[in-house]
């Protein structure tokens, strides 16, 4: 018996049709909405520049959408604003070089050679030096180039990394700044 009545449960279950609420709310968005606020998007993007014009913010091209990304409108809006104000938080072997309350670690990894100075009677750093990045945090991090500059009577490496940070769909620039010091015996710190 008990065979039966499940059996007609599941048949019963498989005749009726989900509706288009219900299957929008198991997959997400439609094609047709996504479509609908991505035009949304563009327009938010563009006021809060408009009111933050230091903030920059670009929209990520909609095939780059993740499927967490997309939300209501106001809420993307709410996002949006906080992001106009966003930082950068540098980090190298947990060395916190700026911590903003709304940033996001970026962990650096440089690559610098020092070089027995006899006249400075310690080491330096040389001029050889590579820096490669990747996010800590949600967003994804790609570093586009950087530039490090001795400072320091060579003593120091300030580098300065340009990139794109891109989180919720919202893509934005950013060009942070690290500096790491070669002690007297050559160890980087």
């Amino acid at each position: 018996m008990k065979k039966t009545i499940s059996t007609a449960l599941l048949s019963l279950a498989l005749l009726v049709p989900l509706s288009p609420d219900a299957i929008a709310e198991t997959n997400g968005p439609t094609t047709e909405q996504k479509n609908e606020w991505y035009q949304q998007y563009e327009i938010v993007i563009e006021s809060v520049n408009q009111r933050h014009p230091d903030g920059e913010l670009e929209l990520a091209p909609i095939y780059a959408f993740r499927d967490e990304d997309w939300r209501p409108v106001e809420e993307f809006r709410k996002i949006a604003e906080k992001r106009s104000t966003f930082q950068i938080s540098l980090t190298s072997n947990e060395k916190q070089a700026v911590k903003e309350e709304s940033a996001s670690e970026i962990n650096v990894r440089p690559d610098i050679t020092t070089a027995y100075s006899q006249s400075a009677g310690r080491h330096l750093c040389s001029d050889t030096v590579s820096v490669t990045s990747e996010s800590r945090t949600k967003g994804k991090w790609i570093q586009k180039g950087y530039t490090a500059t001795r400072i320091d009577a060579n003593q120091t490496y300030e580098i300065s990394l340009g990139g794109y940070y891109t989180m919720d769909g919202i893509v934005t620039g950013h060009i942070p700044t690290i500096e790491f010091h070669c002690g007297r015996n050559g160890e980087i710190i």
